[in-house]
């Protein structure tokens, strides 16, 4: 049996792995992950929403495969009895489960509606711009906004998992709380218009900014819109710009 894999891990256990997240009984990703050997944020979030199909309890569904992950995910042992209890009951949701989905759905459309007004916004001196005077409440603390800009357009979309000056306020909080399944949001390896994702340059898990999914542009890369960054007049702001999957940690809020 392998030993547990995590992020940034790599060879061909995990090219195994991923050969088994795209093709098992448990969960079908519409978008096929790419077998390259690397745990890279699309296979973690695919082991996350695998978990959650198998039945595993939502404060352990964490983006890691151990043995006994594998030996579900190969038919070696059946689910056992609690874990087929809840994988039952889930499955059972799936009716309100797609209700919710579609009023996510249309949330994220109104998200990434508000996101794509605000293209060309210009911050003054000292990170002055309208996303930390939401934060604050009023006035300018200087802070970075990127994870503010996307908090503001979810919550002017209705998001209830969005709290003003609370959450989410950086990356490191928010991908966290993604990571864990927690405060209404979590991890995607297969990203819709909308969706807010954290970019993660060094492959440390420590991600360095945020943005917001518009398409995918067929290249193992897609388009974003991302506050608090260089544009291409120089100046920082709101703008859309190109981004690599495999760098980039996908997430969902819920409604």
């Amino acid at each position: 049996m392998p030993d547990m894999l995590k992020y940034g891990d790599k060879g061909p256990r995990v090219k195994q792995l991923q050969r088994l997240l795209n093709h098992n009984a448990y969960r079908r990703p519409r978008r096929l992950l790419e077998v390259d050997g690397e745990f890279g944020p699309l296979t973690a979030a695919s082991v996350q929403g695998t978990k959650f199909w198998c039945g595993y309890a939502k404060d352990d569904i964490e983006p890691v495969a151990a043995d006994f992950f594998f030996s579900i995910i190969t038919d070696k042992e059946p689910l056992p009895g609690a874990y087929s209890e809840r994988r039952k009951r889930r499955l059972e949701r799936v009716a309100d489960a797609k209700s919710e989905e579609a009023l996510a759905a249309r949330m994220r459309v109104r998200a990434l509606g508000y996101a794509k007004a605000d293209v060309g916004t210009l911050e003054a001196p000292d990170n002055a711009i309208k996303y930390n005077s939401w934060w604050t409440g009023g006035g300018n603390d200087g802070g970075a906004y990127c994870v503010r800009a996307a908090s503001y357009w979810y919550a002017k979309a209705g998001s209830s998992a969005v709290a003003r000056g609370s959450r989410w306020e950086n990356t490191d909080v928010l991908l966290a709380d993604a990571q864990a399944g927690r405060s209404g949001v979590h991890l995607t390896s297969d990203p819709d218009p909308g969706a807010v994702f954290v970019i993660d340059f060094d492959g440390h898990s420590d991600p360095d900014h945020c943005g917001v999914f518009v398409k995918d542009l067929g290249n193992g890369s897609f388009q974003s819109v991302e506050a608090n960054a260089l544009l291409a007049n120089g100046k920082q702001g709101v703008g859309f710009h190109t981004r690599a999957y495999r760098n980039c940690w996908h997430m969902e809020l819920e409604k």
